[in-house]
This record gives structure tokens, sequence and C-alpha cells, in this order.
């Protein structure tokens, strides 16, 4: 009896999530991350990361997406990233009324005021860029990224006391 061929139907949640996390343009590692599988070092991550989309059935599901009209209309990461950079960047006494970041208010004797970002605007936007670009981590991971600091120091600090005790 003939092997059966494993398509994109067969993939696991974890599997779709790394695909869609990988067409979004998130990289190996974080697509990896992401998707839920385990918490290794970066370098590991994108090592594993490759391996799972060198599956034939991933590669093929990665395809479908790229290729479905849903994918095309969502925002990619450098599409995000630069518009984050656009706002964390503008000068509020440089916006005009064609700004995208203008906002615009009328007072009750029909005067128009044109506004730029609020620096609590431009804070959240340095702040999201920094989560996308994996240097903050959600508060839900605060806990694994403790864990693997202390082991990480546990790791280095154990041959030295090692040769110390010697």
């Amino acid at each position: 009896m003939a092997a059966h061929r494993k398509t994109y139907e067969d993939l696991t949640n974890k599997q779709k999530n790394y695909a869609l996390n990988r067409v979004r343009g998130m990289s190996l590692s974080q697509s990896y991350l992401k998707a839920g599988y385990t918490q290794v070092e970066t370098k590991y991550a994108s090592i594993r990361g490759a391996k799972i989309e060198a599956r034939p059935h991933v590669k093929e599901y990665i395809k479908h997406l790229r290729e479905s009209e849903w994918v095309q209309n969502v925002l990619t990461i450098a599409e995000k990233r630069s518009m984050l950079a656009d706002l964390a960047r503008v000068k509020p006494n440089e916006v005009t009324e064609e700004s995208q970041f203008a906002s615009i208010s009328i007072d009750a004797e029909g005067n128009r005021s044109i506004q730029g970002p609020k620096i609590a605007d431009k804070l959240k936007a340095i702040e999201l860029d920094a989560k996308i670009a994996g240097e903050l981590r959600e508060s839900d991971d605060k806990n694994q990224v403790l864990i693997q600091l202390i082991d990480d120091r546990l790791t280095i600090d154990s041959p030295r006391q090692t040769l110390l005790e010697q």
C-alpha cells in the first residue's frame, strides 16, 4: 500500500501558525516561537523554523497563503514598521491637513485646527515597533524570559564554580 503523501490540509495548528507568520513577514525564529513551539534561543529557533519550512506540505501551505487574496490585503511586517517609524519621526509642527497623521478639529465657531500626533502616540509607535522587531516580549512571556535568563546564568556560572573549587 502506498504511503499517504501529506498535503497542507494535514498540517498541525502550530505548522499553520508558523506558515502564516512567515507569510506576514516574520523571521524564521520569530515565526517558530510565535507559533507556539518550544522556547529556545533565537539561533536554534531559526534552525528549527527552517526545518519546518523545508517540509513539502508546509512549503505548499506557505505558497497557498501567499497566493490567497486575504493575505495580499494584509500589511507586511515591513509596511507596519515603516508606518510606525513615520509616526515616531513626524514633527507635530510639520503636520498638514494632507498628512496621514493629522488630527483635524473644528470648534463651535467653525475654526479648523490641525494637530500632529501626541508624544504618547509616538511612544506607543516605538513600543509596537520594538514588539514587532522582537525586542520586547509580551507580558505573558516575562516569566519564561526570566527563567531562560536564570538558566543561561546557571549554565555560565556552573563551569566557573567548578574551576574555582578545584
